[in-house]
């Protein structure tokens, strides 16, 4: 199922409601990671490449920090986070997790909004918990910690991680 795009906007409450269904049937009620992993997939390349396209067509120009963008940032980091989850728990424990594993968690933490509001901070913890388990490096996992906490969440900041990722995916 395709989000709709209404006055240059991705239906942020379409994609809310998607990703919590599938969270909820697939991750929270049933563990079924591979059903998961397969629903939110084409939620995550649609927002990737709307983002995308959105901003080049902008000439580069990040969008303004209002209450559609804090929405939108928001539901792509908690997409990114459970899309990597699901991938992480699907994946046969003897393979090498893959690097789009760290990817996802990665930008997950970065482009988390609201760090402070409850619900996300326990959301980043989940987050870390999952990137220490991936990465098993302190170091790195150290350094990643720092600088998202540093960010505070900022939502100029997220949009602007969020670009970097975005563009770095889509073309690699």
């Amino acid at each position: 199922m395709e989000i709709q795009v209404i006055r240059d906007h991705l239906d942020i409450v379409k994609l809310q409601e998607k990703m919590n269904a599938i969270v909820f049937d697939y991750l929270d009620t049933s563990n079924n990671y591979p059903k998961a992993m397969r629903g939110l997939n084409p939620l995550y390349s649609q927002v990737t490449t709307y983002y995308k396209e959105y901003v080049d067509h902008r000439s580069g120009e990040l969008p303004s920090a209002n209450t559609y963008w804090h929405l939108f940032i928001d539901c792509c980091a908690k997409l990114c986070y459970f899309l990597a989850a699901s991938t992480y728990y699907s994946s046969n424990a003897l393979q090498k997790t893959p690097e789009k594993v760290e990817r996802l968690l990665t930008i997950a933490a970065y482009s988390l909004p609201g760090i402070e509001q409850e619900e996300n901070e326990l959301l980043l913890t989940d987050i870390f918990a999952l990137l220490k388990e991936v990465l098993e490096d302190e170091e790195k996992m150290t350094t990643i910690r720092n600088e998202v906490l540093a960010q505070k969440g900022d939502v100029k900041q997220c949009l602007e991680q969020f670009k970097a990722f975005v563009d770095e995916e889509l073309t690699a």
